[in-house]
């Protein structure tokens, strides 16, 4: 079976479309804008606290890691080990306890962070001036 096709000469002609050129990107913003990319990983933090043994603790998930030259805040996506409000969790005997945080990842240039709970009572924990490393696990002692 045959199938009359028509041919090449009797399609319409396409439009002609302008093209645009996009101006390049200021190379200073186009290196901020990369730099300033959160990383995808996650940071893990681990954590002791040191009290006399009749202290209570618990972790707020208002604890954020702010990067010192940016500002920008990692928030708590997990806490191992420790209590969240409302509830508390008694010290060791030796007036000790031992938990892991992870946060989301911190950007790309972040060298020096803080670790900071934000909370409407006294006795918010901070660990500060936390130099960075390249796997991205510490271990810090908080206040």
């Amino acid at each position: 079976m045959s199938q009359d096709r028509k041919s090449d000469d009797s399609l319409p002609a396409a439009p002609e479309v302008p093209l645009h050129r996009l101006d390049p990107i200021d190379p200073a913003v186009k290196h901020e804008l990369l730099t300033a990319l959160d990383e995808p990983g996650q940071v893990v933090v681990h954590c002791e606290v040191i009290g006399d043994g009749s202290e209570h603790v618990r972790i707020w998930p208002t604890t954020y890691l702010v990067c010192r030259h940016t500002g920008a805040r990692s928030k708590l996506l997990f806490a191992e080990g420790i209590a969240m409000p409302p509830h508390w969790m008694s010290l060791q005997r030796s007036g000790k306890a031992c938990f892991t945080l992870i946060f989301a990842g911190l950007g790309k240039d972040c060298m020096l962070f803080d670790l900071f709970e934000e909370i409407p009572e006294h006795g918010a924990f901070s660990a500060r001036g936390i130099l960075r490393n390249s796997m991205d696990v510490y271990r810090v002692l908080l206040d």
